[in-house]
């Protein structure tokens, strides 16, 4: 069983959703418009109330902050197309502490050794790269009334994968505030 530490971004669902549903398996299994902070994290059985407290104290230490999003980016060499916030030195600074806080759970198991905070829109499972450049044109006409878009982050959340596959939010730490 997985679990992530995630900031939602309800204010992006009405402009990805409708992308999400058909190109990103997570949302199929439950998981809303977010950027994820740290995921794997750890087992559901291992997040106690020492962990949770911990979780807890970390993002009271971090004011709430506003995201803009106004342009879609790539990973290179990937199926990935994602939204790009403005300004994303508040989340690298939650993720940053979030490693430091548990140093055994890396963002995407250190597969990756930058922290690019994104908001994904379609993640193809065996794309072309004409595949990716449609949609992305398509979703940017899209979206064009909604961009760039405008989040206010408040919450982090905890998410846990249960056994049907299916994500949902466990738990929830305001961020300025315990």
């Amino acid at each position: 069983m997985n679990t992530a530490l995630v900031l939602r971004i309800p204010e992006a669902e009405s402009c990805v959703a409708p992308w999400r549903e058909r190109h990103d398996p997570s949302a199929a299994q439950g998981m809303p418009a977010h950027i994820t902070l740290v995921y794997p994290f750890r087992e559901k059985s291992g997040i106690d109330a020492e962990a949770e407290a911990s979780l807890a104290y970390l993002f009271a230490q971090s004011a709430p902050f506003n995201l803009d999003f106004h342009e879609t980016r790539r990973f290179p060499a990937s199926s990935v197309l994602w939204l790009a916030p403005r300004n994303p030195a508040p989340i690298v600074a939650l993720v940053r502490a979030l490693v430091l806080a548990f140093p055994e759970h890396l963002p995407y198991a250190g597969a990756h050794p930058d922290t690019v905070p994104h908001l994904t829109v379609a993640h193809l499972q065996s794309p072309g790269a004409g595949d990716l450049d449609r949609l992305d044109r398509e979703f940017l006409t899209s979206a064009k009334p909604h961009l760039p878009l405008r989040a206010r982050v408040e919450v982090a959340s905890l998410f846990h994968k249960s056994d049907d596959a299916t994500w949902r939010e466990v738990k929830q730490f305001r961020l300025g505030q315990i």
